[in-house]
C-alpha cells in the first residue's frame, strides 16, 4: 500500500507546541501537544526526530514557532487559527482563541468575512498560564487535572480572584482555612477565568454564536461549562481546537502551493545551538545609601503551635526589671504580614513584633499579642497602654475586635512615621506584600498618593512567589543577587515572570543573575505603574518589609541615582504611624482589650451577605460578646 503524501504544521505558544502530521485530504494522521517549560526549540526538535519523512511534501509553520527545519514556509499565527476553524466549521460568527498567555475574540460578518480582533491586555490574568500556575500552587499534575476536579465539584464554589496569580494565592489559602474542597477550590478557579475573559471581550449587545472555542484552555471542560453560562449560548469545541494553529498552517500551505522539490528529512532539521548570555543591567551595588544595621538589641523568634508562622520579636530597648512603663502601641494588619509595635512616651520604639497574617488575621494578632505577653513577663516588666491604633488592610475589623483607640488608613500610617523618623523626608516607597504605593510629602503632610492596581507584580508576594520557583529563601535572596548582573526580564506579573525563568535557566543563566533580574522588574513595575518620577523629590524613604533586601534598595539607587534612606524599623513602619497618631490623638480612657485576648478561644463563623448583588461571603468572629463581621 502507498504512503499518502503528508504535510508536517507546527505551531508554538509561550506555553506549549503543536504539531500535526496531515494528508492532501485534510486528515489527521498524528499529532503531538506538549508543554515546553521554556524550551520550545528543544521540545519541538525531540517530536519532529519521531516523525517517519517517507512522502512527507512540505512543512509549514507558523510565525510563533521555531525556525528549525530547513524549507519550512512561515504563515501568521492568527491567519492560521482562522484557517483551521474555516477547515472544520462554515457557519461560525466569532472565534474565542485562549492560550498560555493571551486570550482573543475574532469576530466575523454573516458572510464569514472577518471584522476585528479584541485581546487581552499585558496582563496573563484569564489565560492557559494562570491556570497552570494555579494547578502547581495546589499540587496537582497539570491544569487538566485542575479541570477534572472542578467538574466533580458538587458543592458550593468560593470567589477567588482571577485578576492576579499573586491574589488568588491568598483566596486560595482563605478558602481552604474556610474549609472548601479542593474540588470546589478548582471550579472557583475556573469560574474566576471564565468571568475574567468574558468581562474583557464579551459585549452583550454583540452576535458572537456561533462561537468557536479555539486553543489549549478549550480541552478545561470546567471553564468551557462556566463560560457557557456566562456568555448565555453554547461553545463549538473540537476535538483539535487546541490544534487549530497547526493544522491551519497546512491548510495555507497547501491552498498557496507552496510544495518545492524539496527532500525532506530528519536531517533537515537544526542542531539547537549553545546560547550566548546577554546582560541588560549592570551589577546591583549599593553606592550612595547608608543601610542600617537591623538588629536591635535582642532578636528571636517566638514559636507558634499548630503550625502557625513564628513571630519574630525585635528589643530596642533594655528595661529595668519591676519596672512600670505607660506605653502606645500600633497594630499594622495587612495581607501578607501582621505587625505590632511598643514605643514609649518619647516615641521611641521599646519592642516590635512582625509575623505572617496567612489569611487568618485573628490568629496572626493573637500571636503578637501572646509573644508580647511572653515577653512582658521574662523581663519582669509592667506596661500600661495608654493608646492602641491600628492600621493596615484589616484595620477596621481587627481595630474593633482588639478596642483599639484610632483607625487609621495605610498611607497615613507610613507618613506619620516617614516624619517623625526624618522630618525632611519627601517621598516615601512603600511595597508590600501585596500592594504598593507612592507617597509624596511636603513638612510631614501627604501631598499625592498612589496605589497599584489590581495587579500584584511589583510587590513583595512577587518577589516571594519567584524565589519559592528558584528554591532560595528571602533571607539569602539580597545576599545572592547583590554584584549580579542581570538580563532583561517581564515586569508584569507572575505568570509572564515564570516563562521567563525558564527561558533563562534554559540559556544556562546562573540563579542568582535570575534573582537580580527580579528585582529590576520590581522596580521597573513600581516606576511605570505605580509613581511619578518626575515627583520624586530629594529625600527618598524606602518602607515596607522588602526594604530589608539591600539588593533591591541598590536597585532603585541606580535607577533614580540619588541616597535611599531606609529605617531600621522599614518591616514595621506603619505599626509605628499608627502608634504615634494613637498617642497624639488619644483622650480619656483606652477602650483597649487588652493582651489576653489571645487566651480566648474566638468563634468564627461564615455567611452570605444579601445586603447587595455581590454576596459576599463574610466572616463574623465574636468576642467578648460582641460581633465583629469582615469580608465585605
Amino acid at each position: 500500500m502507498e504512503l499518502k503524501k503528508r504535510v508536517i504544521g507546527i505551531d508554538a505558544g509561550s506555553v506549549t507546541v503543536s504539531v500535526v502530521v496531515m494528508d492532501l485530504n485534510g486528515e489527521v494522521l498524528n499529532h503531538r501537544y506538549e508543554y515546553h517549560h521554556g524550551k520550545p526549540a528543544m521540545v519541538l526538535r525531540d517530536i519532529l526526530l519521531e516523525i517517519d519523512y517517507s512522502n512527507i511534501i512540505g512543512v509549514a509553520r507558523t510565525d510563533s514557532a521555531p525556525d528549525i527545519y530547513k524549507g519550512s514556509v512561515c504563515f501568521d499565527p492568527n491567519i492560521s487559527i482562522i484557517k483551521g476553524v474555516k477547515f472544520f466549521y462554515t457557519d461560525f460568527r466569532s472565534i474565542l482563541n485562549v492560550g498560555g498567555e493571551k486570550f482573543a475574540l475574532i469576530e466575523f460578518d454573516k458572510d464569514g468575512n472577518y471584522l476585528n480582533m479584541k485581546s487581552n491586555t499585558s496582563c496573563a490574568a484569564g489565560t492557559g498560564g494562570f491556570l497552570d500556575q494555579q494547578a502547581k500552587r495546589l499540587n496537582l499534575k497539570s491544569s487538566a487535572e485542575l479541570s477534572e476536579k472542578a467538574l466533580g465539584n458538587k458543592g458550593e464554589i468560593p470567589k477567588i480572584a482571577s485578576r492576579c496569580s499573586v491574589f488568588a494565592k491568598t483566596d486560595i489559602i482563605h478558602s481552604q482555612q474556610e474549609g472548601y474542597s479542593l474540588d470546589e477550590i478548582c471550579d472557583g478557579l475556573s469560574l474566576g477565568l471564565a468571568n475574567n475573559i468574558a468581562d474583557t471581550l464579551i459585549n452583550g449587545t454583540t452576535k458572537y454564536s456561533p462561537m468557536v472555542f479555539a486553543g489549549g484552555v478549550a480541552r478545561n471542560k470546567s471553564v468551557v461549562s462556566h463560560l457557557e453560562k456566562v456568555i448565555g449560548h453554547n461553545l463549538e469545541v473540537h476535538e483539535y481546537s487546541h490544534l487549530f494553529g497547526a493544522i491551519g498552517a497546512v491548510q495555507l500551505f497547501l491552498e498557496e502551493k507552496s510544495v518545492k522539490n524539496l527532500i525532506f528529512s530528519k536531517d533537515s532539521i537544526h542542531a539547537i545551538s549553545n546560547f550566548k548570555k546577554d546582560y541588560f543591567y549592570e551589577p546591583l551595588e549599593l553606592k550612595l545609601s547608608d543601610y542600617p544595621d537591623f538588629d536591635g538589641l535582642e532578636h528571636y523568634n517566638y514559636s507558634m503551635p499548630d503550625n502557625i508562622s513564628d513571630v519574630e520579636v525585635d528589643i530596642y530597648q533594655k528595661l529595668e526589671s519591676g519596672i512600670s512603663l505607660d506605653v502606645y502601641m500600633g497594630i499594622d494588619i495587612g495581607s501578607t504580614s501582621t505587625k505590632s509595635i511598643i514605643i514609649g512616651s518619647d516615641f521611641e520604639p521599646i519592642a516590635g513584633f512582625y509575623t505572617r497574617t496567612s489569611g487568618r488575621p485573628i490568629v496572626a494578632v493573637q500571636a503578637i499579642f501572646e509573644s508580647c505577653n511572653s515577653y512582658i513577663e521574662n523581663k519582669n516588666i509592667n506596661f500600661n497602654f495608654i493608646s492602641v491604633g491600628s492600621t493596615g488592610s484589616g484595620r477596621k475589623f481587627i481595630g474593633k475586635l482588639v478596642g483599639a483607640d484610632t483607625i487609621l488608613d495605610e498611607i497615613s500610617a507610613h507618613a506619620r512615621a516617614a516624619a517623625s523618623l526624618d522630618p525632611e523626608i519627601d517621598t516615601i516607597i512603600e511595597i508590600g506584600g501585596q500592594d504598593a504605593k507612592f507617597t509624596t510629602l511636603r513638612k510631614g503632610v501627604v501631598t499625592f498618593s498612589q496605589m497599584n492596581t489590581v495587579c500584584a507584580a511589583g510587590t513583595g508576594s512577587f518577589i516571594e512567589e519567584q524565589a519559592l520557583k528558584l528554591g532560595v529563601s528571602l533571607s539569602e535572596y539580597a545576599g545572592l543577587a547583590e554584584g549580579a548582573r542581570a538580563p532583561l526580564a517581564s515586569d508584569r506579573c507572575t505568570v509572564f515572570m515564570e516563562r521567563d525563568i525558564n527561558h533563562y535557566l534554559n540559556k544556562n543563566y546562573q540563579i542568582n543573575e535570575i534573582l537580580a533580574t527580579v528585582l529590576y522588574s520590581v522596580r521597573e513595575n513600581y516606576l511605570q505603574k505605580v509613581a511619578t518620577e518626575g515627583n520624586i523629590g530629594d529625600r527618598v524613604f524606602f518602607q515596607g518589609a522588602t526594604a530589608k533586601n539591600k539588593a533591591l534598595v541598590a536597585a532603585f539607587e541606580q535607577k533614580l541615582k540619588k541616597p535611599i534612606f531606609v529605617s531600621k524599623y522599614c518591616h514595621l513602619t506603619g505599626a509605628l504611624g499608627s502608634a504615634i497618631t494613637a498617642a497624639e490623638e488619644q483622650e480619656g480612657i483606652s477602650t483597649f482589650k487588652g493582651l489576653g485576648i489571645y487566651k480566648e478561644t474566638i468563634p468564627v463563623r461564615s455567611e452570605t451577605c444579601k445586603l447587595c448583588l455581590n454576596n459576599c461571603r463574610i466572616r463574623v468572629a465574636t468576642v467578648k460578646d460582641e460581633e465583629v463581621a469582615y469580608g465585605f
